[in-house]
């Protein structure tokens, strides 16, 4: 007998009992055929070392041996010889290496944007180099700065007078 649906609603829905039962089923099915054919395929197959394989490498390693142990018989025997004695050293006179001064090592340095230099000369220190002499300092840089900029500009303009001299001098 079929559920009575009203309207508005959802439809009922089958039980999902039966719908797990199938899927167990053909999970357990295909798990146990998985399970047999990895036996069967086993059981076919040859598993480990092949004997001529095995007796190749033995043999080798035999070689090698043999070959080993003449060898650290050779060596034994030359250590049991007495070896000769070895030639004397010969003595030189001793050798003077003349002395190089070490070179002289200046430090510069930069506290607050001043360069300060310690070696041979005399420069000026932190706390003598007051507020007023980075002033001046200053100050006689923007003047060398603007004379410089004074220059080129001087030089631009004389080079743009005999650039217009020259045109003159072509057209006619």
């Amino acid at each position: 007998m079929k559920p009575r649906v009203e309207r508005g609603t959802r439809a009922a829905h089958p039980p999902a009992r039966p719908r797990r039962v199938r899927a167990a089923i053909l999970s357990l099915s295909i798990g146990g055929v998985a399970a047999l054919g990895s036996y069967a395929a086993l059981g076919h197959l040859e598993v480990g070392p092949d004997e001529q394989v095995v007796q190749a490498a033995n043999s080798s390693l035999a070689a090698r041996a043999a070959q080993l142990d003449a060898m650290e018989a050779d060596l034994q025997a030359a250590i049991a010889k007495n070896l000769p004695k070895l030639p004397p050293i010969p003595k030189y006179p001793p050798v003077t290496v003349p002395r190089i001064p070490a070179p002289q090592i200046i430090t510069v340095s930069y506290v607050e944007g001043v360069r300060y230099k310690q070696g041979k000369e005399k420069y000026k220190k932190g706390k003598e180099y007051t507020k007023k002499q980075r002033e001046a300092e200053r100050k006689q840089r923007e003047k060398q700065r603007e004379a410089a900029k004074k220059r080129r500009e001087e030089q631009h303009e004389a080079e743009k007078k005999r650039r217009e001299e020259q045109k003159k001098r072509e057209e006619h």
